[in-house]
């Protein structure tokens, strides 16, 4: 049986830089939409829609996205406003390898 942490317990991987990027597994869906959706400016709802989480876990996340450069607005048309992963950012860009990677090792073990 597994022991309990209280709060005041803090694990390694809680202040590691890829809890900032990654955070929870929606952040990590919100992400990999923008992935696949790279090139493409998307609506708030097509991302909700593509990652498979509530239009309120994308907003939850988005600001945090946008300040670390990953994501960025890129139009708003009525009511609708538009993000892009931004190709500009290393880390976008890494994030985009890191996609071809995963899938290239997929298909090895398959």
């Amino acid at each position: 049986m597994e022991a309990q942490m209280d709060e005041s317990d803090m694990a390694f991987a809680d202040g590691h830089p890829f809890m900032e990027v990654f955070g929870t597994p929606g952040r990590t869906k919100i992400l990999a939409a923008f992935v696949s959706e790279r090139g493409r400016d998307i609506t708030i709802s097509y991302v909700a829609q593509l990652a498979g989480v509530a239009r309120s876990t994308v907003y939850k996340h988005l600001e945090d996205l946008e300040q670390l450069g990953v994501v960025e607005k890129t139009r708003e048309m009525g009511q609708s406003t538009y993000y892009t992963l931004n190709d500009d950012n290393d880390l976008a860009h890494e994030l985009y390898r890191l996609e071809g990677i995963t899938l290239k090792a997929r298909e090895e073990h398959n």
